[in-house]
């Protein structure tokens, strides 16, 4: 089986003028797509057409963003046939939080492709834009696909301010805090010192694919350095939830992380 792996970043800057303060403001009829294939069913397309929706809300809501767009394209080859699997993927560095009041989910075929559409009317808040330069973290050794039953290993090294992490795993089960844990204590990070984690010997991030049945399965990972010791309290942990947590933080007081990867 022939494996490519296609990497397209876009970094998108916007500087629309702000004062500093909170501002709110309503977006309606803000629609999102994603495409229906054989590898992305009707329910997950909704759910990525949501977030696209989300995404554009925030830009007609004027949010200062720097927005990466990271797509990940992996095509498969086994001789008779090929498919397409489409992952994708937001940094945190968008400075707005949305809350969804309404949303409406249909179908729409485009150039003979079938494609899932969400139109959400939200309340979109611009936060804080005053950001720390100088505070910046630095994730390495983070490969893109890793076999199952892999051991996941990486270094961590904060720039600028001693810091705290918090490190978030979604995979198809949902949201995990795998650091700190009961098991990988809660301790201050030194600036400009590299870290290896798990940062307690003994303990391992074994790559294990929820679905067996699945040939690949696709996980998000984030990263969260803050100059204070702000723990992550709500027992549901979700996208929303996790956003809602980062955006409570003065954004001079944080710096973020994500990254797709791959379990096949």
């Amino acid at each position: 089986m022939k494996r490519i792996l296609l990497l397209t970043v876009l970094l998108m800057l916007t500087a629309p003028l702000y004062t500093g303060y909170a501002q709110n403001k309503r977006v309606r009829n803000i629609t999102g797509l994603c495409e229906v294939t054989r590898d992305i069913s009707l329910a997950q397309a909704e759910e990525r057409a949501l977030e696209d929706a989300k995404i554009n809300a925030m830009r007609k809501a004027g949010v200062p963003e720097r927005l990466w767009s990271v797509t990940g394209l992996i095509n498969e080859d086994d001789g008779s046939e090929f498919s397409q699997v489409l992952s994708r993927m937001t940094t945190l560095e968008v400075n707005g939080l949305i809350t969804v009041k309404e949303v409406d989910y249909s179908e729409e075929m485009i150039d003979g492709r079938r494609y899932a559409v969400a139109t959400i009317d939200a309340d979109v808040k611009i936060v804080d834009t005053n950001v720390d330069l100088t505070f910046q973290m630095k994730v390495d050794g983070i490969k893109g696909i890793y076999n199952n039953g892999d051991v996941m290993t990486f270094t961590v090294k904060v720039y600028g301010h001693d810091a705290y992490l918090r490190i978030f795993w979604f995979d198809n089960n949902g949201g995990s805090l795998i650091y700190p844990s009961d098991y990988d204590s809660d301790i201050l990070f030194s600036k400009d010192v590299e870290y290896s984690f798990p940062v307690t010997p003994g303990i391992d991030y074994i790559m294990d694919r929820q679905d067996k049945s699945s040939k690949m399965e696709t996980i998000n990972f984030i990263a969260v350095a803050t100059k204070r010791d702000i723990p992550f309290l709500e027992d549901d942990i979700t996208f929303d939830s996790v956003l809602k947590w980062l955006y409570s933080i003065p954004a001079d007081e944080r710096a973020a992380c994500r990254e797709a990867i791959i379990i096949q």
